[in-house]
């Protein structure tokens, strides 16, 4: 009456945690399916926004190829307003020298103009103050007269000199002042061009900096969200590929001991699993993928972990000595999930072990490996 009793309340636990087993049964598919669905947009609006971004570095690229073919039009035409400053440069070096030539001239002749006036002022004064008495004939006037004449003409013609070399000083100097204002001119054309394109340059390039940036990190995020796809991908296919029928007669046995207590349903009282005994501490694991629904002490069968493995397939395993997973936990396919301790119908370290199907208990020898 008291085994009977026990496995009455491992049933009544399966029942009682029914409802909770097929809403999670229901959910987890649900739940990766809408997990998809999520990731998936996000690919595709990341998807977009790196096709955006991809036209715009195109676009970027375009504008960076007109501003080098305006550098290279601006190359040509500021290589021709070198070739022309070079000229003027020239014209500028020459005029420079012929400035210096006529300067020179100008000195000299400001020098024979000065020694004529210093020569003719001593006899012009004395001419003036003495006049004719001084002569002692006619003919020695007239040669005075004469000399004096020729002086003054020689001066007034020296004179014209240094004035017409003066206004030439003056033209290659206003010339000069005209080159000199040509060269700035070209000059700041040249550097205002070199300014515009380079400050043009630089923008489009720290544009498209940006922009590639921009479409690199979406880039990586997207393979992110790629691989994060193809996790839930893979794992909503080895939910739907893990089908607990497929394996009958290939699970793996829960620990490794003798049987000592068979499927009996139907005998008095009934046993709904099977007792295996065990050596001190052997380790107890799940014969199927799946996730911890109950981990706790029942009645009568010492601590119970019965695990949900989809499509209604649960597995109980009672009178361990300790647990090492937790509620909600999933497992793998032969993770440990604790050690066999007392177990009354070994008389010794064990277990008993369930199997069932819409909460009807199912024999655990057709579902298990051959025993060797």
């Amino acid at each position: 009456m008291m085994r009977k009793a026990l496995l009455t309340v491992a049933a009544c636990a399966l029942a009682l945690s029914a409802s909770v087993l097929v809403a999670f049964a229901q959910a987890q598919p649900a739940h990766l399916e809408k997990a998809l669905q999520t990731e998936r947009q996000k690919a595709d609006e990341r998807k977009g926004a790196v096709q955006k971004l991809a036209e715009r570095e195109k676009a970027l690229a375009g504008k960076l190829g007109e501003i080098e073919k305006r550098m290279q039009a601006a190359e040509q035409r500021i290589g021709k307003q070198e070739e022309a400053l070079a000229v003027i440069r020239k014209e500028e070096a020459r005029f420079a020298e012929q400035y210096e030539a006529v300067r020179l001239k100008r000195e000299q002749s400001v020098r024979e103009l000065r020694k004529l006036l210093e020569l003719l002022w001593p006899i012009n004064a004395q001419g003036m103050h003495e006049g004719a008495r001084l002569a002692d004939s006619w003919d020695t006037a007239d040669r005075r007269f004469q000399w004096n004449s020729a002086a003054y003409n020689r001066a007034r013609a020296k004179l014209e000199e240094v004035r017409a070399q003066e206004r030439e000083l003056a033209g290659v100097i206003a010339r000069q002042k005209e080159l000199e204002a040509q060269v700035d001119k070209q000059l700041t054309a040249i550097n205002a061009d070199k300014d515009t394109l380079l400050k043009d340059r630089l923008a489009v390039n720290a544009r498209m900096s940006q922009v590639t940036t921009q479409r690199r990190d979406l880039e990586s995020e997207l393979q992110s969200i790629i691989k994060t796809i193809q996790q839930l991908n893979y794992q909503l296919v080895i939910q739907r590929s893990r089908k607990f029928d497929a394996f009958k007669a290939s699970l793996p046995w829960p620990v490794a001991g003798k049987i000592v207590a068979t499927f009996a349903p139907d005998g008095k009282p009934a046993r709904r699993g099977i007792g295996i005994a065990t050596s001190d501490g052997a380790t107890v694991r799940s014969v199927f993928w799946g996730k911890v629904v109950h981990n706790d002490v029942l009645r009568g069968l010492g601590k119970v972990v019965i695990l949900y493995h989809g499509g209604d397939y649960y597995s109980l395993y009672a009178y361990l000595s300790d647990v090492t997973v937790e509620a909600g936990q999933d497992v793998e396919k032969d993770e440990p999930l604790g050690h066999a301790g007392y177990y009354p119908e070994a008389h010794g370290n064990g277990l008993y072990f369930e199997l069932r199907f819409h909460q009807k208990p199912i024999n655990p020898q057709l579902w298990l490996m051959p025993a060797h």
